[in-house]
């Protein structure tokens, strides 16, 4: 990364809900990132008690990279605060339009809440990657697995592993009353729990031409070991084959830089789940 990359922790439990450990999951993120070999990378920002426009003020005025939600919900959305401080329900909706405004620059969305698969489900499709609970969860379980992912996170881990690493600490707990999270990409397909941690990776992908690809490795620099075509259909596709450690979420995000990059975006996917077809959804 050439800058910090900004993490927006949206804090909300108003007056008139059960009280939850929100200052102690700052201080848990915060803490677990400047421990962190890459401390440098991240900087965290909260913002406490928001209604529905200091979120909207605080997406427009950080950009964040990751926005990371911490407070209750329910199946019909997410829990912020009205002009006088009780609960306001958010729903998935309308979450949708919110963060679908901020699709270039938004990475990860981390609802760390009951019941906001619903939620996750709905802001998929823009942002890169999203993760959800899919039941009520626990206030020292949610604690627990943002430990583990940002612990993970800081090491220079890919989003993804960052949430194997927090579901793992779920289950280190032993708990029998602790919920499944989920992870889905931005093709709104559910990507579950990630088996292989290390860092080798291959994905295919079409580009309209070679120069797309040359530029994309330019910017990439080191981030991919070897670019191959792989197949050269007819004018104006090409099919190429990439081996690295990014994850696909960080491959598609950086294709996005690209100026006519969208076919490398839309078609973009693991050796063993291409097809060549592109998802004009994304």
């Amino acid at each position: 990364m050439t800058k910090r990359a900004k993490i927006l922790i949206v804090a909300a439990n108003p007056k008139d809900t059960s009280r939850l450990r929100l200052d102690e999951e700052v201080r848990e993120i915060e803490a677990a990132l400047q421990r962190s070999q890459r401390r440098n990378q991240f900087s965290v920002k909260p913002i406490w008690a928001p209604r529905t426009k200091d979120l909207r003020r605080a997406l427009l005025d950080e950009q964040p990279y990751i926005v990371h939600f911490s407070g209750h919900g329910h199946p019909e959305g997410l829990v912020l605060e009205d002009a006088v401080g009780e609960a306001v329900s958010v729903p998935p909706a309308a979450l949708k339009g919110l963060f679908n405004l901020f699709g270039d620059n938004l990475h990860c969305v981390l609802l760390n809440a009951c019941y906001s698969e619903a939620q996750a489900t709905a802001i998929a499709r823009r942002i890169p990657c999203v993760i959800g609970m899919k039941e009520e969860i626990a206030d020292d379980i949610a604690l627990e697995f943002a430990v583990g992912f940002y612990d993970a996170l800081g090491a220079g881990r890919s989003v993804e592993q960052a949430f194997e690493f927090g579901y793992n600490a779920i289950e280190l707990l032993g708990r029998s009353d602790a919920p499944q999270p989920i992870i889905l990409s931005n093709s709104g397909n559910q990507v579950g729990i990630v088996t292989n941690l290390g860092p080798h990776r291959s994905y295919r992908f079409r580009a309209e031409c070679q120069a797309d690809v040359d530029k994309l490795r330019q910017i990439l620099g080191t981030g991919l070991d070897k670019i191959t075509i792989v197949n050269s259909p007819p004018f104006p596709d090409v099919e190429f084959e990439v081996e690295g450690d990014l994850s696909l979420e960080e491959l598609r995000a950086t294709m996005r830089r690209v100026v006519d990059g969208h076919v490398m975006v839309q078609t973009v996917a693991r050796n063993n789940e291409y097809t060549g077809e592109r998802d004009y959804d994304i």
